[in-house]
Parts: structure tokens; sequence; C-alpha cells
């Protein structure tokens, strides 16, 4: 099961793809399912099955909520 998440920022939100790009870790069991590129922020993710393609897919876009929501509480805060 082939998966794709691409991320696309306004041109002037180069930094804030940068700290997405540098926050998201590919966990050691992922590592033989999961390709992340750069400009623009593309997570591939190629899993044997619906149910694993899923559950990982689920997980980096819970991740990339929780980096954007952070750092949106950073902006609100400072």
């Amino acid at each position: 099961m082939q998966i794709q998440i691409s991320i696309h920022t306004d041109s002037n939100k180069k930094e804030l793809e940068d700290i997405i790009y540098n926050s998201i870790i590919i966990e050691k069991i992922d590592t033989k399912y999961v390709k992340i590129r750069k400009n623009p922020i593309e997570i591939s993710i190629n899993a044997p099955s619906i149910t694993r393609a899923r559950a990982i897919m689920n997980s980096y876009i819970l991740w990339i909520y929780t980096i954007l929501k952070s750092l949106e509480e950073v902006e609100k805060g400072g």
C-alpha cells in the first residue's frame, strides 16, 4: 500500500518547512516503509498492508499537527 503526505507552505514560510522537516524522525521500526523528502516536504509510506500504512500515516499526521499546534502556541505567547 503506497501513501504520500505532501506539505506545502506559503513561499514566505520557508522557516516553517525547515522546522517541520527537521522535527520529523523516522522511527526505527518504520525505516523500511517510510521515506522523507524536502522541498516540498513529502512523506512516502510503502507498507505491506493497508492497516500498517494507515497506522504509520496517522502517526505522522498527528506528529505534524502537534508540531504546528506547538508553534502556534509559542507564537501566541511570544
